[in-house]
């Protein structure tokens, strides 16, 4: 049995040898457009842990940081 390309699959909706299109997000079948692969599954680009998580401290301090310069610049 021959094998196929990895980018090249037969779609299940149309049955053609086809490509996968990226559209705003979603893989679409190129013969007949049905999506194959949506484009919101739940998953995350960047998952964060807990270590990565920003605490209501640092959120004020960073802000206070862009006002003061906001203000500075004005002057």
């Amino acid at each position: 049995m021959m094998e196929q390309p990895k980018n090249i699959f037969i779609c299940p909706f149309c049955g053609h040898l086809t490509k996968i299109v990226w559209v705003h997000g979603h893989g679409q079948c190129l013969i007949c457009g049905t999506t194959i692969d949506e484009c919101c599954r739940g998953e995350q680009a960047n998952p964060m842990d807990e270590s990565d998580s920003i605490n209501e401290e640092e959120i004020n301090h960073t802000n206070s940081n862009i006002k003061n310069d906001d203000e500075a610049n004005n002057n």
